[in-house]
């Protein structure tokens, strides 16, 4: 028997809505003329830090319909190009995402490479995980825009399952 709460899956499915629509405003936003410039702070361009919106929201769609394999990193010539795969991978998320049965969510799946601790681990704790990192990178991306991008050369913090349920808890 799964035990899911009815209203968990669609707290995310609004969650992922609210973040894609920030971050479609933000590429938007974001000067044309600076956008392939890379920042002193972090070493990566706005039109590298976009795909790697692309790249995770693709991993969402990857764990929500369970199984398009390895994810490779197109470049993107414009930002137009950029935002229509970003919507095309969004609108495959969400999809799938509808079609999610309870025990789809609990299901045990392979996890990510850098996602998740184990080996395996629950498809909907996987996907909070993704989302925590679309969120991580969203702030990234909004600091590179106004200049003040932190050096990401050192060592990353692990996420945590623990990690990522206490800052949803106090809402950081």
């Amino acid at each position: 028997m799964v035990f899911e709460v009815p209203f968990v899956r669609r707290a995310y499915t609004q969650v992922l809505a609210h973040e894609f629509k920030k971050v479609v405003r933000m590429v938007r936003a974001f000067p044309a003329e600076r956008f392939d410039e890379r920042s002193t702070g972090c070493g990566e361009s706005a039109r590298e830090l976009a795909a790697g919106f692309v790249h995770r929201v693709r991993t969402i769609d990857d764990l929500a319909y369970a199984g398009a394999g390895p994810l490779s990193r197109p470049v993107f010539r414009t930002r137009g190009e950029l935002l229509l795969e970003l919507e095309t991978a969004f609108l495959g998320a969400h999809t799938s995402l509808a079609g999610l049965s309870a025990a789809e969510w609990a299901e045990l799946i392979p996890s990510p490479a850098g996602l998740a601790v184990g080996e395996r681990s629950r498809r909907g704790e996987l996907l909070w995980l993704a989302l925590r990192d679309l969120i991580t990178h969203d702030r990234h991306f909004a600091r590179h825009m106004t200049g003040d991008c932190p050096d990401r050369g050192g060592p990353r913090r692990q996420v945590t399952p623990e990690r990522v349920l206490d800052e949803i808890a106090i809402g950081a």
